[in-house]
């Protein structure tokens, strides 16, 4: 008995320590402010500057992207203007994509200018982008528990409608797979991934982690995501082994991994801020 007891305590000891380490691995570095509701970071590798969807103040046509340097120097706040609530973003072949509400807006990130506003029949709520390598950009409907599916025609038609979902937020295209940070309903949501070809949706989490919002991936192939309610960020592998990584403040929204600086940098909705955090 003594020395089974003993195993337990240096086990919870191990258990809690590799904890600890989790937490004491990433730090807040830097608060950057002036935004009105920021959803969405997305960094721009060619011209070395981040840009962020602002939903603003829920007057109509106040939404706006910003462009901010790397350093969180304030280039320009009110970069693009006249969006109603835009969230997710993607950057494609110098176009600027963003979900704006049941429209898909296309803008050019040298002129800064919208080069076209794509309704979307049937959608409800449009939240995150995600573009796979065959050039096919998906969008989640978190309302109507959907994701719209746009092909290289420029067709754009509800791709999954299915409780199963979980109110899609997040999204990224990964090789063969959709994965899918889920807000969830009466019960948290959960990290899920989606085969392209038959449509099979699988948990990859089990017991719902929350209000999942920002889902990105790191070069081990495990998967960040944020917990929009309790501000939390997470580290799953594929096999749902779960890792929380630090805590924020409520509203922790569509956030980046920025890979060249192993940093992660979270837009904070209520806090109308980007904080920065280092992973050490």
């Amino acid at each position: 008995m003594k020395n089974n007891f003993n195993k337990t305590i240096v086990i919870l000891f191990l258990l809690i320590s590799g904890m600890m380490t989790a937490q004491e691995a990433v730090s807040l570095i830097k608060k950057v402010e002036g935004f009105s509701h920021p959803e969405s970071v997305i960094y721009d590798e060619e011209n070395n500057v981040f840009y962020v969807s602002n939903i603003g103040e829920n007057s109509e046509k106040d939404g706006f992207i910003s462009r901010i340097g790397v350093e969180g120097e304030n280039l320009e706040i009110k970069w693009i203007t006249n969006l109603n609530d835009p969230k997710g973003l993607l950057l494609h072949n110098e176009r600027l994509w963003v979900s704006d509400v049941t429209d898909l807006v296309v803008m050019d990130v040298n002129t800064a200018e919208i080069i076209v506003r794509i309704p979307v029949e049937g959608a409800e709520s449009l939240n995150d982008i995600t573009i796979d390598e065959q050039g096919v950009i998906y969008i989640s409907d978190l309302a109507k528990s959907s994701i719209f599916k746009r092909n290289e025609t420029g067709k754009i038609v509800e791709w999954i409608n299915s409780e199963t979902l979980e109110n899609p937020n997040g999204l990224l295209a990964v090789e063969n797979d959709i994965f899918v940070a889920a807000w969830g309903d009466s019960k948290n949501g959960n990290l899920l991934r989606i085969n392209k070809n038959t449509k099979e949706i699988e948990q990859i989490t089990q017991s719902g982690l929350g209000n999942l919002d920002g889902i990105q991936r790191n070069e081990e192939g495990e998967f960040y995501v944020s917990d929009w309610d309790t501000g939390k960020i997470f580290r799953i592998n594929k096999q749902g082994r779960t890792n929380e990584i630090l805590t924020s403040e409520k509203s922790s929204g569509d956030f980046l991994f920025f890979e060249k600086e192993n940093q992660l940098i979270l837009p904070m909705n209520h806090q109308n801020a980007v904080w920065w955090y280092q992973i050490k």
